[in-house]
């Protein structure tokens, strides 16, 4: 882990703290772990975190994922640091996977795959996990995943098919997305995009870090959302 993150800074890929492989199957030892790797100051905690449950996370597994959500997201505000990670309501999260799952729905209509039936978008809106979807059939998907490649669908095809059935601002996303693999700012060292998609990066937000209490802090805005834990316990009310 300590080699991965130092051949990363040397080729002036990111700078992080610490790595996402799974070392333990412990909670409590994998979270002692992660606290003092909140504390350096460098670009980003880990070099990833998986949104998925671990059995479903076919890199290797992480050492963060989707059932971890409020350990993170209590220690970035114990800390006082953004791990990149904000607490979100229900209400929230599940408008937000029923859009994804309509959008995928739409596109898969559009490109003319194997259907995505409405029983599949109620689940993919409240699973925990690929256990929790009903079953496909895989042969049917498998063929026209080969059929996509022989098209040679691109992402285009993908801007188009999501605008025609119904959902342009998914559209407009896929399209800044490919506008910023052509142009590659991305690439620039512990690159992230912002809400409109313009790259934050060393070259134009440097990491000022000098010792504790310096550099960027969270303050303003940023930290009443990241201290706004939904599930918390108002220790008053012990």
């Amino acid at each position: 882990v300590l080699a991965e993150n130092l051949v990363a800074a040397m080729l002036d890929l990111e700078c992080a703290s610490s790595n996402d492989q799974t070392f333990s199957h412990s909670d409590l030892r994998r979270t002692a772990r992660t606290l003092m790797q909140f504390a350096p100051g460098t670009d980003f905690i880990c070099s990833g975190y998986s949104s998925t449950p671990n059995y479903d996370n076919m890199f290797a597994g992480s050492n963060w994922d989707a059932e971890d959500y409020d350990d993170w997201t209590v220690i970035q505000r114990d800390l006082k640091v953004n791990g990149g990670l904000i607490p979100a309501r229900e209400e929230e999260v599940v408008a937000v996977r029923n859009k994804a799952a309509r959008a995928l729905q739409a596109l898969f209509k559009a490109l003319g795959l194997p259907p995505i039936t409405d029983q599949e978008v109620e689940a993919a809106t409240y699973a925990n996990g690929s256990k929790d979807m009903p079953p496909r059939d895989k042969v049917a998907d498998i063929k026209a995943a080969q059929d996509l490649l022989n098209r040679g669908v691109t992402g285009v095809d993908f801007v188009k098919g999501l605008a025609k059935e119904g959902h342009p601002d998914v559209a407009q996303s896929i399209l800044n997305l490919l506008k910023q693999k052509i142009s590659g700012d991305y690439l620039q060292t512990s690159a992230i995009f912002d809400r409109d998609f313009n790259v934050i990066s060393a070259i134009n937000n440097r990491n000022d870090y000098q010792g504790v209490g310096t550099g960027y802090r969270v303050e303003g805005e940023d930290w009443e959302r990241i201290k706004d834990i939904p599930n918390a316990i108002d220790p008053r009310d012990i």
